[in-house]
């Protein structure tokens, strides 16, 4: 009786290790498109030049120019509007600048409204 415990415990103890390596093997197996997105997505700053957000958005940066332009003129005619109706940044020292999580939103929300240009 006690050899057979023994037994058993030695096959549950064998069972679980290889389960537990099945599990953490699977677990550290990243798919090279998640590598070279999360590469891609690491170099892009939390806060960005006008350069930086027109290479992100894969436009020109008269492009860039012109959305701000466009929109500053509409929005001088508002009282008020929603967040993420005109694409949103900050001026530093009289420079533009654009918060990557405020253009993801501004995006998102263009597309959830079909908004174009």
């Amino acid at each position: 009786m006690k050899q057979s415990t023994y037994l058993m415990g030695a096959v549950l103890v064998g069972l679980s290790v290889v389960i537990s390596a099945f599990i953490l093997s699977n677990s550290t197996n990243i798919p090279n498109s998640d590598i070279d997105s999360q590469n891609v997505n690491s170099s892009i700053p939390d806060l960005m030049t006008i350069t930086q957000l027109a290479d992100y958005l894969q436009i020109s940066e008269q492009s860039i120019e012109i959305i701000i332009s466009n929109d500053d003129s509409l929005r001088e005619g508002l009282s008020s509007y929603d967040t993420y109706q005109f694409i949103p940044y900050v001026l530093l020292d009289n420079q533009k600048r654009f918060m990557k999580t405020e253009i993801d939103a501004w995006l998102k929300y263009r597309n959830d409204n079909r908004l174009n240009y």
